[in-house]
């Protein structure tokens, strides 16, 4: 291993402790409509008001936060998402999550979200959470929203912009700020199978070896195909782009006081920054 490698490895390697999957199906969804939920609750419930609404919730995964806005009480909610997978995990979610007076508002459809196939000013309210660090063509995506959007709709977005303390989204191995920031992929991805291989040697059976090699690995190839390294100022062009948008809501949320003064520093403001959270009106 080199000297950075070791480095990231000194730091992180008490961290991980493998656990057996769990054999409920929705768990991941569950663990999702609470977090959706606080989401919403904190920077959007008491600005929006989805009741008697379309609305399209954009790379929705499980489906566990489209579950939760659909409790809301919408005319009509899509889940949209380009793998096959998330889409047959959010149709066993929708049941088990969803009240049943909203079950039948709440459709999921395997879409890729650069091509939406709806037609213009579609829909009212169009949700994007924690996807838009991971679609493979973010500003397409952007653009087919505005498109399907009803003039006076709005465009509610939350996500993590790459160069944030957690960006790499590996935080069950690795705890180390910026740590892809600081290290190379390769880094990384040789420092993770250090940092868990005392972990892989402490197991009992070759078939609990097995699944945690088959978790690790998924989430390496995350980290390698599912991030598409967005930055906030690239995602501010998007809007700029777009002279029919009014960003009615914006907030940058960091994650400790202590750094907040540094967010006004544009040269460090990728960095401290946390979470992003937009509501964007539609206004031709």
């Amino acid at each position: 291993m080199t000297l950075p490698q070791r480095w990231l490895v000194k730091l992180n390697r008490p961290r991980y402790k493998f656990k057996l999957p769990s054999d409920d199906p929705v768990q991941y969804a569950r663990w999702e409509f609470r977090e959706g939920k606080k989401v919403w609750d904190r920077y959007f419930a008491s600005r929006i008001d989805l009741s008697d609404r379309d609305i399209l919730d954009l790379g929705c995964g499980p489906g566990g936060k489209t579950c939760y806005l659909a409790s809301l009480g919408p005319r009509k909610i899509v889940g949209v998402d380009v793998a096959a997978e998330c889409i047959r995990k959010a149709e066993l979610a929708r049941p088990v999550l969803t009240p049943p007076e909203f079950r039948s508002n709440l459709e999921f459809v395997v879409v890729d979200a650069a091509d939406l196939p709806f037609p213009d000013g579609y829909f009212d309210i169009i949700t994007c959470s924690d996807a838009f660090g991971h679609f493979g063509a973010p500003c397409k995506v952007f653009s087919e929203a505005v498109r399907i959007l009803k003039k006076g709709g709005l465009f509610c977005i939350d996500f993590v912009q790459w160069g944030a303390y957690n960006g790499h989204h590996l935080g069950e191995f690795i705890v180390t700020p910026w740590a892809h920031v600081w290290w190379s992929s390769e880094d990384i991805v040789q420092s993770v199978h250090e940092i868990v291989s005392n972990e892989r040697a402490s197991l009992d059976s070759i078939e609990n070896r097995d699944i945690m090699d088959d978790l690790v690995n998924k989430h390496l190839k995350h980290f390698h195909d599912n991030l598409n390294r967005l930055r906030l100022s690239e995602f501010e062009k998007y809007i700029r782009q777009e002279n029919r948008l009014k960003i009615s809501f914006v907030k940058h949320a960091v994650a400790s006081p202590v750094l907040l003064p540094l967010k006004f520093i544009p040269g460090l403001r990728e960095l401290v920054i946390a979470r992003n959270i937009y509501i964007i009106e539609k206004t031709g």
